[in-house]
């Protein structure tokens, strides 16, 4: 049985590019790795975003047609770079133009009888991606689940779901979640899979909830010992739904 928390959640996509120059005297030996870190990655002058758009419930997973996906810059929200509909199987693909730059955005997914949902990834996206689902969601289930993990959810403040992974995109357990500002009541599952009022740190689905965030920009943290994870920023926004992760 599948639960309201199983969320899907975009994966950071990495990669970046190399350096090939050499020493002055020709050897490679001395040449500060930091050169190679900091090289800017090389981003195709498109990208392709894919993914599905799934409503997940107690009952089991439905896919959702007819959900528009919007590609957007945070720079400029109110610019659409792009958009897709999502066909019978949920399944959409977004082709946005990136002028050879990391895309620092996110994908707004809409349609009636649904909370938009904001999904940002944990980092620009600098190639193709085929792991840009989105977890729709109704107000009737953001009730359900604000009930199931104590999270007194309120009418005017914002709600985020992310998924805590590793460096090879695995799920972590036992890692904490934290915010600038902070929430009110941070959860996560339990050891029945189900949000929970009284875990203290993710299970194995690697799942948290931020409840009752103000609407504006939202930097994330996670923990845990033995491991360091990236924080970066997403936007809040009231009676809306925010999906991230949080990546090593």
């Amino acid at each position: 049985m599948k639960a309201l928390h199983a969320l899907v959640f975009v994966a950071a996509c990495g990669g970046s590019g190399s350096n090939g120059d050499s020493a002055v005297d020709g050897s490679t030996d001395n040449v500060d790795a930091k050169v190679f870190m900091d090289a800017p990655p090389v981003v195709p002058q498109s990208i392709a975003l894919s993914g599905v758009a799934a409503e997940r419930s107690l009952s089991g997973e439905t896919a959702v047609e007819g959900v528009t996906m919007a590609a957007f810059a945070s720079s400029a929200e109110t610019t659409q770079l792009a958009s897709a509909t999502t066909d019978a199987a949920g399944m959409y693909t977004i082709t946005v133009m990136t002028t050879g730059a990391p895309l620092d955005g996110f994908i707004k997914a809409t349609k009636s009888g649904y909370l938009d949902v904001y999904m940002y990834p944990a980092s620009p996206f600098i190639t193709d991606s085929t792991d840009a689902s989105v977890n729709m969601m109704t107000a009737t289930n953001r009730d359900f689940l604000s009930n199931l993990a104590s999270g007194n959810q309120m009418a005017g403040k914002g709600l985020i779901g992310l998924q805590i992974r590793d460096a090879a995109g695995n799920p972590v357990t036992g890692a904490t979640v934290s915010s600038t500002p902070a929430s009110p009541a941070y959860r996560y599952t339990g050891s029945n899979g189900l949000p929970s009022g009284s875990a203290t740190s993710t299970s194995a689905d690697g799942v948290a909830f931020m409840f009752n965030m103000p609407a504006g920009p939202i930097t994330i943290s996670a923990t845990k010992s033995g491991k360091t994870f990236k924080s970066h920023i997403v936007l809040a926004r009231a009676d809306k739904f925010t999906t991230t992760s949080i990546t090593e």
